[in-house]
């Protein structure tokens, strides 16, 4: 365990340059973070990372959100209506409803942004599948028309889990959905301050003085989101020692990501408070290039379940069994979706049969397996440290290429071999509303070159998702759910790893900080002198 009042010479230097260079802005209009990473991609729809995903919630809105009992609540949308036969959904927009450029939001826009999202999204794919057409009736109004009954319409708009359905202007929306936009305007509480973005140290957003916030109170990511501050700037700082000290000097206002051994530390500060924001905790991944050498071989996959220790994970991410849980499920522990089906070797790992599996599988034990290590991030590079051991102990040949995190959300993408800038395994993680069913998060598409980095293809999984989508009532569902587990264990798609809660950290000043169930959000938080 750490020792959280080791401070070094470098620690020191570090937050003494960081302390400078905060800038001029108001303490009294300010509210700064430091977030759980740097943020470089800035399109929603290029990265599934958390930090974008919180950049997204900053700057747009969404038609649909989920409150803190999960359950969707219109956000951009004044009204539905839906018809008889259950098959068509008329969306009216809500008034005042206007762009970071001044122009007014249009059904025009929401149309072309719910197009990019479904050519991108998991959920978004099935929905596309079962939709006959998406028309514009007038500028506040468009429909949905659907091919027969499709019953998570308002489900998949509110989804949390990347890609989150975000608006933008038609323009900005229609840009290829698999290239990067280049525009950053939103209809949120807060614009992006492009002009004073500094990738790795500092992310700036100013309030949007147009925004009309909804007048129900916040609840989860629903409700009225009304932006206190002036300015919220995100501070990266990677180091956990300069983080907690600039919290414990009010140099910051609000950490998203302290390690647990730190938490001792915070709670006796005196100055401080911590919360979990997301009960639902956290679920660690391992992810395969499914296109390349040896893990195009479901073989190969498979023997990586059998090697998988997830109480050897747990340890090494989280430290504290008050705070993690094994669990044999793809989907969280705890969610209506629970199952172990086809994963007995979550539940009882055997290294020698994993080693069996690569060596019937023809693999050459002296060619290198490339594993990406971000080494500053603080769950993925210790899930990556617990694989390469386990990997190295049955006489594999690991190569671990050391980068930050932000380098990984990017190279990840590279379809090259892994001696040209590709990779074989990477580690990842998620909030476990967004793996509470095979349908929201892409972390479950086996959609090819259309779905998740690593390329999984399997038919059989996909149209177990749209199955899982049409089902008819909660056993239905849970049934659907066995099967796709099943075979996604059959072709090796990914693994769990465990589960854990974590927790934010804010200073005493800072007050109103909502119950997401998800990644924090920065609306409605006040702070006092």
């Amino acid at each position: 365990m750490m020792n959280p009042f080791k401070t070094t010479c470098q620690t020191l230097l570090a937050f003494a340059v960081f302390a400078c260079g905060l800038g001029a802005a108001s303490a009294e209009t300010t509210l700064r973070i430091v977030p759980s990473a740097d943020l470089q991609v800035l399109d929603p729809m290029g990265s599934t990372a958390d930090i974008v995903k919180m950049h997204g919630f900053m700057i747009y809105d969404t038609l649909y959100a989920l409150d803190e009992h999960f359950q969707p609540r219109p956000q951009m949308v004044k009204d539905l209506q839906v018809s008889a036969d259950k098959m068509t959904y008329r969306f009216t927009l809500r008034d005042s409803l206007k762009w970071h450029d001044g122009q007014p939001v249009k059904a025009e826009d929401c149309v072309a942004s719910l197009k990019r999202w479904q050519a991108r999204d998991a959920a978004g794919q099935l929905m596309a599948r079962q939709l006959k057409e998406m028309r514009v009736v007038d500028d506040k109004t468009f429909e949905l028309e659907f091919k027969e009954p499709y019953g998570i319409v308002l489900e998949s708009f509110s989804k949390v889990a990347s890609n989150v359905p975000f608006m933008m202007p038609k323009r900005i929306a229609e840009t290829d959905p698999f290239k990067e936009i280049q525009e950053y305007v939103g209809s949120g509480p807060y614009k992006f301050a492009k002009d004073r973005w500094v990738p790795g140290s500092k992310v700036v957003y100013e309030k949007f003085a147009d925004y009309v916030p909804r007048s129900e109170p916040a609840s989860g990511l629903a409700g009225a989101k009304a932006a206190k501050f002036d300015r919220v700037e995100w501070n990266i700082i990677k180091d956990q020692q300069t983080a907690l000290s600039a919290l414990m000097s009010g140099e910051i206002d609000f950490w998203q990501s302290p390690s647990l051994d730190l938490l001792p530390v915070i709670e006796a500060a005196g100055n401080l408070t911590t919360k979990v924001v997301n009960a639902t905790g956290t679920q660690g991944l391992l992810f395969f290039n499914h296109t390349l050498p040896p893990f195009d071989n479901p073989k190969v996959r498979q023997a990586m379940f059998w090697l998988t220790n997830q109480e050897a994970y747990l340890q090494a991410v989280n430290g504290n069994p008050d705070y993690y849980k094994t669990c044999a499920s793809f989907f969280i522990c705890g969610s209506p979706m629970e199952t172990d089906a086809g994963l007995a070797a979550l539940k009882a790992p055997d290294p020698k049969k994993a080693k069996a599996l690569f060596q019937e599988a023809g693999w050459d034990f002296s060619k290198p397996i490339v594993i990406l290590d971000p080494t500053d991030e603080s769950i993925v590079h210790p899930e990556t440290v617990v694989t390469v051991q386990a990997m190295r102990d049955i006489g594999l040949k690991v190569d671990v290429q050391a980068m930050d995190w932000a380098t990984v959300l990017k190279r990840r993408n590279s379809r090259e071999p892994a001696d040209k800038g590709g990779w074989n395994l990477l580690h990842s993680y998620v909030g476990g509303q967004v793996a509470a069913n095979p349908v929201w998060s892409i972390t479950f598409s086996a959609a090819c070159e259309k779905g998740i980095f690593g390329w999984p293809c399997d038919k059989t999984l996909e149209d177990l998702r749209l199955k899982w989508a049409l089902a008819d009532g909660l056993d239905a569902q849970k049934a659907v759910a066995a099967e796709y587990s099943g075979r996604a264990f059959e072709t090796g798609h990914h693994i769990p790893l465990g589960q854990w809660n974590t927790f934010v950290a804010f200073s005493n000043k800072v007050s109103d900080v909502l119950v997401t169930q998800d990644v924090p959000v920065f609306w409605n938080l006040k702070k006092s002198d």
